[in-house]
């Protein structure tokens, strides 16, 4: 099929993304399986759906002298890297539950049915450092992803962008493959470079040569082994690089925090408090919805399950307003 050499190619894609959008039968049937805990459980056995039992797999608090030295990169940068903290069991079975999801037709991020996605959060390192950028009582924001990019010459992770320009809100990403130059790891600019310049250069709707030179100048590149621990405010300019198409695909997942007493957007309810009981299965599958429908601005993919997202949230509505409380 020709494409009109006037169609921009964004809204070509659009277009031929849109043909393929899930039919109604298609999300219909999707909804039935995924309210349903027992399939999740054939689907990979190997994780649970529901059961409080469930605790955070282990990892050793960082030291003294590892957390001071992270916790001043995280205030005076904006974002800190810590070497690998998971144990090798422990990445192995999440990527293969994102491997298994995939396989099975689902987006990555439908392992946030799984109870082992959300107690990951609450391991000991991961809680110094959130406490560490945003004190005590912080609380999930319903943004939950895993990312998948492919070891193909030209595929990549989001372009540059900034998770909010919002204050006292963080990102953590854990890479559960090694994250290289060569499959797309993660960039940023420190927010110590001359943060006043950067934070013009992030407002921008287009750029000067001179300012886009800056910018690339100022990246920063983070390759990361499997199981390490990232994370930045949510002012931190930041990227996924371009594959090269050798060696193995970028598998990740990431959860955002806010600060305690920080009035959150209607778009990040409901808050999940990480020492209370874990969110129910129709909870889960509200902030997969919800997330599906706001990130697929930066994956096109995303817009066949659009449907399927926003039918996702109407189910899980009910579920968030009995929990009100834990959003305030």
């Amino acid at each position: 099929m020709e494409r009109d050499s006037a169609t921009p190619p964004a809204q070509a894609a659009r277009k031929l993304l849109a043909r393929l959008d899930l039919s109604r039968a298609e999300i219909d049937a999707r909804l039935a399986l995924a309210l349903d805990p027992g399939y999740w459980k054939s689907l990979y056995p190997a994780f649970s759906v529901g059961d409080e039992s469930s605790a955070p797999p282990h990892a050793d608090a960082l030291t003294a002298s590892q957390y001071e030295r992270l916790a001043d990169n995280l205030a005076s940068r904006g974002y800190f890297h810590a070497d690998s903290v998971l144990e090798s069991l422990t990445i192995d079975a999440m990527r293969g539950c994102i491997e298994t999801i995939r396989s099975a037709g689902w987006p990555p991020v439908f392992a946030y049915v799984y109870d082992q996605f959300w107690t990951i959060w609450r391991l000991a390192p991961i809680k110094q450092m959130v406490k560490a950028g945003l004190g005590g009582g912080y609380r999930l924001i319903s943004h939950p992803w895993c990312h998948y990019v492919s070891p193909v010459v030209g595929a990549s992770g989001w372009p540059p962008h900034v998770d909010g320009n919002l204050p006292n809100r963080i990102s953590i990403w854990i890479p559960l493959t090694d994250a290289t130059l060569d499959n797309g790891c993660i960039y940023v600019v420190p927010g110590d470079q001359n943060f006043a310049r950067i934070g013009e250069l992030r407002e921008l709707k287009s750029a000067t040569n001179l300012q886009l030179r800056e910018l690339m100048q100022r990246g920063r590149a983070l390759p990361a082994s499997a199981g390490a621990i990232m994370g930045w405010y949510f002012r931190i300019l930041h990227w996924g690089s371009v594959a090269s198409g050798a060696g193995h695909p970028r598998i990740s997942t990431v959860m955002e925090f806010i600060k305690a007493e920080e009035a959150a957007l209607p778009s990040e309810l409901p808050l999940f408090d990480p020492d209370r009981e874990l969110p129910p299965l129709l909870q889960r599958l509200f902030a997969i919805g919800r997330s599906i429908d706001y990130y697929k601005r930066f994956e096109l993919r995303m817009r066949r399950y659009a449907g399927l997202g926003r039918t996702l949230m109407r189910a899980g509505d009910a579920a968030n307003r009995k929990s009100a409380t834990t959003a305030t």
